[in-house]
């Protein structure tokens, strides 16, 4: 298995386009808007309470109870992550708050090193057979996610008709490169996959389940608005993909491809039939 992760073409593809695609998340982002979200501090701030604390702390539980499972560690992983860009366009489709879905998505990435490195250091602390060298995967994480993210905000805000220009040809680019990966990955891998579906399948449905449950308990206790309310049920089902191949090479844990691509197939399902449902 590890081998064939190691040198999965898809996996090694996303690896090396994941800066581009924190690039394009920087011109992206749009200040103004971010200003004005900044009025929504409870929507926010439950927002990152979601993403930050109660996904890893899911992933965490769920590793407790299958500790003998090959994807105890995989399924905490698979939850630190920043959210999914795919969110956005649902939270769309769901007539939720797409800004307030941006923001959240864009402001977990650019803290992402510091906390994929903090619940890293959590899982090496709890468990014996795992370990990783914090400073050098902080390093990467930088390298990758978040000098590529702020030199595209700088880049817009300095060199307008640039980003005018190579804007709509970078996101068409980004969007065929996601679903190229999102399709070619699971064929690439599909003997491992198969292997371990069942398992998987336990794992990532036993997540979302609890993710659902938990976090729409926290959301109606926040009593926040609807398009609001719609947007974080959103977020908490949508993790960053690419993000988590591209850890899997970093860590030189082939579980944890395995597993994402289980999980994001199974999460993208949840998700999407919670957009086009009609009830909140």
């Amino acid at each position: 298995m590890g081998e064939a992760v190691s040198n999965s073409l898809p996996l090694n593809i996303v690896t090396i386009f994941i800066p581009v695609l924190f690039y394009f998340l920087g011109l992206s982002s749009n200040l103004e808007q971010f200003k004005i979200l900044f009025k929504e501090k409870k929507s926010l701030l439950y927002g990152f309470g979601i993403q930050l604390i109660l996904l890893p702390l899911v992933g965490l539980l769920i590793s407790e109870i299958f500790s003998n499972s090959l994807f105890a560690i995989a399924a905490v992983i698979v939850l630190i992550v920043p959210g999914g860009h795919v969110s956005g366009l649902l939270s769309h489709i769901k007539s939720g708050n797409v800004p307030l879905s941006v923001f959240l998505t864009s402001f977990a990435s650019l803290i992402s090193p510091i906390t994929i490195i903090f619940w890293l250091t959590i899982i090496t602390s709890r468990a014996t057979n795992f370990s990783v060298d914090a400073s050098t995967s902080f390093i990467q994480l930088l390298l990758f996610v978040l000098i590529p993210f702020l030199f595209g905000m700088i880049v817009k805000a300095k060199f307008k008709k640039f980003t005018n220009l190579i804007f709509k040809p970078l996101d068409v680019f980004m969007k065929i490169l996601i679903v190229v990966v999102s399709i070619w990955t699971p064929v690439d891998l599909g003997v491992y996959i198969l292997e371990n579906i069942q398992e998987g399948l336990l794992f990532s449905v036993s997540s979302l389940i609890m993710i659902f449950i938990f976090s729409r308990i926290l959301i109606t206790f926040s009593n926040i608005d609807l398009a609001n309310a719609k947007t974080l049920q959103i977020e908490a089902l949508c993790q960053n993909f690419p993000i988590v191949l591209g850890i899997s090479l970093a860590l030189e844990m082939p579980e944890v491809a395995i597993y994402g691509v289980i999980y994001y197939l199974v999460s993208m399902i949840f998700a999407v039939s919670y957009s086009f449902s009609k009830k909140f």
